[in-house]
C-alpha cells in the first residue's frame, strides 16, 4: 500500500509536471505583451496566452475529475467523463473519437476510463487518434481505449504500473498506478494489447451495463 504522504507528493509532482508547459506559454505571452510599446497586442503573444490558458484549464479540470474525484462512490454512466475528456484532448496532439454508447457503471469506473485516456495520449509520441468504444463480452461489458498512430507504444513502466506492480513510483508512474488502484476499487479488470502502431487498453467489468 502506498503511504498517504508519498502518494500526495507524487500526485502533486505529476500535476506540476503537466502544468509547466501551459504555464510557460502564459508567462511568455505576458512578457511579450509587456515588452511591446503602444499599438495593438502582438497576435503571437495573444496566441500563446490563448493556448496556455486553454491547456492549463483543460488539464486542471482533468486532474480534478480523474484524481481528486477518485474516491467518489455511487452509480454513474460513461458519459459523465465525456465532456472533460473532449476538453482535455482539445489541448493535446491526438484526435479523440468517442464512439461508445452511454454505458452504465460505478462512478469510480468512469474515473478509470478517463485516466486511461491520458495514458493513451502518452502512447502516441507523434500524434494520431484515440478512440473510445464499448461492447458486450459474455456476462461482462468492455470499454476499449485504442491509441493508433506512428510508433504507438506504451512504456514498460506504465504497463507495469497499470498491472499494479510494485515497481518504484515516480511522478511519471503515479497516474497509471492510481488508475490501477481505482480499477480495483471499481471492480474493473485492465488488459493492454499492443500491435504495430496501435495500443489498446481494455477495461472489463460485470458492472458495465450496455
Amino acid at each position: 500500500m502506498i503511504e498517504n504522504t508519498k502518494l500526495t507528493a507524487l500526485v502533486a509532482s505529476r500535476i506540476c509536471h503537466d502544468m509547466v508547459e501551459p504555464m510557460s506559454a502564459i508567462i511568455q505571452g505576458l512578457e511579450m505583451i509587456k515588452a511591446q510599446e503602444g499599438g495593438k497586442p502582438d497576435p503571437d503573444a495573444l496566441s500563446l496566452l490563448d493556448h496556455g490558458v486553454n491547456k492549463a484549464w483543460a488539464k486542471l479540470e482533468f486532474f480534478r475529475f480523474a484524481m481528486a474525484g477518485a474516491v467518489a462512490q455511487g452509480d454513474s454512466t460513461l458519459d459523465e467523463g465525456r465532456e472533460v475528456a473532449h476538453k482535455l484532448y482539445s489541448a493535446l496532439k491526438p484526435e479523440l473519437r468517442w464512439s461508445a454508447p452511454n454505458v452504465a457503471m460505478p462512478r469510480p469506473a468512469v474515473r478509470v476510463i478517463v485516466n486511461l485516456l491520458l495514458i493513451a495520449n502518452e502512447c502516441l509520441p507523434r500524434g494520431g487518434t484515440v478512440e473510445v468504444t464499448a461492447a458486450k463480452s459474455g456476462d461482462a461489458g468492455e470499454v476499449m481505449v485504442t491509441a493508433s498512430g506512428p510508433r504507438a507504444k506504451m512504456r514498460l513502466q506504465t504497463a507495469e504500473a497499470l498491472r499494479g506492480g510494485e515497481g518504484e513510483l515516480s511522478g511519471h508512474t503515479i497516474q497509471p498506478r492510481l488508475t490501477a488502484l481505482l480499477a480495483h476499487q471499481g471492480g474493473v479488470a485492465l488488459e493492454v494489447r499492443e500491435s504495430e502502431d496501435k495500443v489498446q487498453i481494455v477495461a472489463r467489468s460485470a458492472a458495465f451495463k450496455l
